[in-house]
């Protein structure tokens, strides 16, 4: 009985040309090419998808008037954009599987800044990051723990000067380290992690990731860091 999983020479008929360099096509890479069209194909749909979610969500922001509700509707707002952000770079890489890590989180900081209402959208966000392409699995909760933490530095009662640094670092184990920092007021003393939402979820989406948020918070501001996979 033939082996199912040798691949038998497939001969092509005398009057049609074999491919490239004459020898037959490759199923498998064939097969590869197709597996890939379909998930470009499947990410831009995803994309697509967010984006009218986004829209549809927005036309409702201007009835919410509980000042409470109407921050957890925008905060909503921000973890889709950062979902359809990656969605959009994933299929404009070409890869499918893979982001420029520092592009994605320059665009998702300018998201989260602009989405952001007052004279805090106002507060600069520099943006620093070592040549570092991420696969999915690792960019998306990487994504929403950094909009979780530009939104908590946005929402800190800022000085005059006030600024927001994002720096990504790799380091010498096969990990990288995100930090978010800003200058803003330290966070109140005995401040529970736990009691605010979207900390709490950054911590399980650092877990995920296979380390723990790390916060320090003092007069000259507040840092918060967490290390992942590369």
């Amino acid at each position: 009985m033939p082996n199912p999983l040798r691949f038998q020479p497939v001969a092509l008929p005398a009057d049609r040309p074999a491919t490239g360099s004459g020898a037959p096509e490759d199923p498998i890479a064939e097969r590869i090419r197709e597996l890939e069209a379909e998930l470009r194909e499947l990410q831009h749909r995803a994309k697509n998808s967010l984006q009218l979610v986004i829209s549809l969500l927005k036309l409702q922001t201007g009835r919410i008037r509980d000042p409470d509700a109407r921050a957890a509707y925008e905060q909503t707002l921000v973890r889709i954009e950062a979902l359809a952000i990656l969605y959009r770079q994933l299929h404009e890489s070409g890869t499918g599987t893979h982001v420029n890590l520092g592009r994605y989180i320059e665009s998702l900081a300018d998201a989260v800044k602009h989405g952001t209402p007052g004279g805090l959208a106002n507060v600069p966000i520099e943006v620093k990051s070592d040549p570092i392409q991420i696969g999915l699995y690792e960019a998306m909760p990487l994504g929403l723990i950094t909009a979780e933490l530009i939104t908590n530095s946005l929402h800190h009662a800022f000085p005059e000067q006030g600024w927001i640094r994002v720096s990504v670092m790799q380091e010498n184990n096969g990990r990288a380290r995100l930090i978010v920092e800003d200058n803003g007021r330290a966070l109140p003393a005995g401040f529970d992690t736990t009691a605010e939402d979207g900390l709490m979820l950054a911590e399980a989406l650092a877990a995920q990731l296979g380390d723990t948020l790390n916060t320090e918070s003092d007069a000259a501001g507040t840092t918060a860091s967490v290390s992942f996979p590369v």
